[in-house]
């Protein structure tokens, strides 16, 4: 190997390489278990029968984790049989970054535990899998850690192909990296995550640490005009473009890299294109309003003098690694369920994936001890990082701390570590008001380097037709009212806050409130009404709607303010507006009436515009009030596909099977809007179409989420459309599922 690109590669990478290596080099050669040396497991009749076992659902329709049911499927396995998969989990998971050790421990352990006698992890092993999170290998996605099974039966395919080859072509795949690359090609490629781990465990000096093949292409297409262009698309060609690409690269960089260090992951793997995507651009693109938090630093506040001291906030989980290595709070919540117990874990979950993923720079930090006591109050200057060098609370955070002291609440705090206040208004403006001295909070501030949104970024963001689009603005100005009505998945929440930033001319949240409406709303939840008080009594609260009004009237008139309400016509309108139903009207902005609770004059202001949203297709509703039909004008939502906005991004994804799938949905709307029982307002929107982030560039992912999309989202609404006539809701049950086969 070329000493460039020797000195290129992580160092970390390759003692995990090495490490498995021993495994695969018995697998290759003399077939013995290194768990039991005495035993050969590599063979061809093992094989066969693990892969039988792991084809065969013990229990159809049950909710048995994958690693349960793997249980269950090695039930009377021979002792071969059963270490073959032990060792195989082994390989499986050793080179994964962000799994705990006791999680990779503890799934070999299981298996072995199967055993009668049972077996012991060696010492060597056992020193490989205590290697702590985040010290090499690769990331993997959802779609690798739940495959087990899959995997198990790619390399179950891989072993009996491999027993059938002659001694000379094993000799030859054994010293060529290129040969047992296509060895493992000929044996089967329909899981290229795992038969590209056991390329780099095999041989690491040249295969790439990636276990996804839409990952290597993207890589090797960012960086082709190094190599003078792509040589092919093959899985040989891609990964000998990738073994040119680092040669070229390290001749620039000095060290070790991968492709995810600084100043080359860059190169391949842009900021998302929300707008291609189709994915809602909410917490992408619009400026985020600062966000308040109580949060405790240790228990009864035990680290509190040493996080202000320097000048940080940290929780603790430290045996959970890196945070940044969970992609959901289901990974977080596995993770701390190590044992299998089944709990929730809901609180800690939830702490900490805000800590790690919802807090951002500039959002505000009350300390609390207790339940009535606050210590402090500070504004975080960092993201967050796991701080090796800590001995404990190592999930860190910098935060300038501007006040300490101790002020006593006059109402109980949460007991949890970190708890999202920021919708608490009456709660922050008492802790403002007890620590800084001021009751108005700076979350009231204007937002900062808030972006423009013009009429061109509402009609490449929604799927509505320009002329259609002009109606709908002058139809909201002119009656200040506009109910959105259509379907499900037709985009009524997305367009209308886009359609109010539109309006606006820029992306300012401040200016745009959603609230949703329920039967059990009332007057008193949106406008003003009376609550207990933990202390006894009621006190008088402003609803939302009132409180945005107040700020809409203190701010420019000319300055318009969108108030959005979802569900509209699930609530009681009556029950709900009041004597709002006159102060809404366009021609009665600005005149007064006395309130029902509070001995003052109130009015709608003129800047204030209501969007509401209508699901024609919920059998639930009644039907909606006229005094509110009056007041509201109404504009019809339809489904998108046809729009020249949904077709480029059909054309972007590049997918028969999407095509074929999206054909079949128009055509089940034609029917759907053919039924008498039925009709236009309860066709199929276009969201649930909408390509996420991340499934374009991935075959696997797309092809689980079309399968999602049908099986449950489509098939269950269809059952619920027809269900007096189950068998037309299985003909097209039927054909959904066939378009994406």
């Amino acid at each position: 190997m070329d000493n460039d690109i020797a000195a290129s590669r992580r160092q970390l990478d390759m003692n995990i390489a090495h490490q498995a290596g021993e495994l695969i080099s018995h697998m290759l050669g003399d077939k013995l278990s290194v768990i039991d040396p005495t035993v050969e497991i590599w063979t061809a009749a093992g094989a066969e029968d693990l892969r039988s076992r792991v084809q065969t659902d013990p229990s159809p329709g049950s909710d048995l984790s994958q690693w349960n049911k793997l249980g269950v499927q090695l039930g009377g396995a021979s002792r071969a049989v059963v270490l073959l998969a032990a060792e195989l989990v082994f390989l499986r998971e050793h080179p994964l970054n962000g799994i705990r050790p006791s999680t990779r421990r503890e799934h070999v352990e299981d298996l072995l535990a199967l055993l009668d006698p049972p077996a012991d992890i060696p010492g060597q092993m056992s020193e490989w899998l205590a290697r702590p999170s985040e010290t090499g290998g690769f990331e993997p996605n959802t779609y690798y850690l739940s495959a087990i099974s899959d995997h198990l039966s790619w390399v179950a395919d891989f072993i009996i192909h491999w027993s059938k080859l002659s001694e000379d072509d094993q000799a030859a795949a054994r010293s060529d990296p290129w040969q047992l690359q296509q060895v493992m090609l000929d044996s089967g490629d329909n899981r290229t995550d795992i038969r590209n781990t056991f390329q780099y465990l095999a041989h690491p000096e040249v295969f790439e640490p990636i276990p996804s093949a839409n990952q290597k292409k993207q890589i090797r297409d960012a960086f082709a005009d190094r190599v003078n262009g792509a040589s092919g698309d093959t899985p040989a060609h891609i990964d000998r473009d990738l073994l040119a690409i680092r040669t070229s690269l390290a001749k620039e960089i000095d060290g070790e890299f991968d492709f995810w260090s600084d100043g080359v992951k860059e190169k391949w793997k842009p900021a998302p294109n929300v707008a291609a995507s189709g994915q809602s651009a909410d917490e992408l693109t619009e400026p985020r309003p600062r966000r308040y938090w109580l949060y405790a630093p240790g228990r009864q506040a035990s680290k509190w003098n040493e996080f202000h001291s320097t000048k940080i906030m940290a929780i603790g989980w430290d045996d959970l690694g890196n945070l940044s290595a969970y992609s959901n709070r289901e990974e977080i919540r596995h993770a701390l369920d190590a044992d299998s117990t089944g709990g929730s874990l809901k609180n800690s979950v939830l702490a900490l994936w805000q800590f790690q993923n919802e807090i951002e720079i500039g959002d505000v930090v009350y300390v609390k001890s207790g339940r009535r006591e606050v210590l402090g109050r500070g504004q975080v200057t960092s993201e967050a990082r796991y701080d090796h060098d800590r001995s404990e609370y190592r999930h860190v955070r910098s935060v300038d701390w501007t006040h300490k002291g101790q002020w006593a609440l006059t109402r109980d705090a949460p007991l949890k570590t970190l708890t999202d206040i920021t919708s608490q208004h009456d709660l922050i403006e008492q802790l403002e008001a007890l620590i800084v001295g001021e009751d108005e909070p700076e979350a009231r501030e204007q937002p900062k380097d808030i972006r423009a949104y013009t009429r061109d970024d509402f009609l490449r963001d929604v799927f509505l037709p320009e002329e259609r689009y002009l109606r709908l603005r002058s139809l909201l100005i002119r009656k200040k009212n506009v109910i959105l009505a259509g379907p499900p998945g037709v985009g009524k929440t997305y367009a209308a806050k886009r359609l109010a930033y539109s309006v606006i001319g820029e992306q300012d949240r401040s200016r745009v409130q959603i609230v949703q409406f329920h039967q059990s709303y009332s007057y008193e939840d949106f406008l003003m009404g009376y609550r207990p008080r933990e202390s006894g009594g009621f006190t008088l609260t402003e609803g939302p709607f009132y409180r945005f009004c107040e700020d809409a009237r203190a701010d420019d008139p000319t300055r318009p303010y969108f108030f959005i309400i979802d569900e509209i016509n699930r609530g009681n309108i009556s029950k709900i507006f009041g004597e709002l139903l006159m102060l809404i009207e366009s021609d009665k902005r600005g005149t007064e009436l006395r309130l029902l609770y509070k001995d003052e004059s109130f009015s709608v202001p003129p800047n204030v515009h209501i969007i509401g949203m209508m699901n024609t297709a919920d059998r639930s509703l009644a039907v909606l009030d006229y005094a509110l039909r009056r007041r509201f004008g109404f504009f019809e939502m339809a489904p998108g596909f046809r729009t020249e906005g949904f077709a480029s991004r059909q054309k972007a994804l590049a997918s028969r099977s999407f095509d074929r799938l999206v054909e079949r949905v128009i055509e089940l709307n034609a029917e759907i809007a053919a039924d008498p029982a039925l009709g236009h307002g309860f066709a199929i929107g276009h969201s649930y179409l909408s390509i996420p982030s991340g499934v374009e560039s991935d075959e696997d992912e797309l092809a689980g989420w079309l399968q999602s999309v049908v099986e449950d989202e489509l098939v269950p609404l269809l059952d619920e459309y027809w269900f007096d006539e189950p068998a037309k809701a299985e003909q097209w049950a039927v054909a959904l599922r066939a378009s994406i086969g």
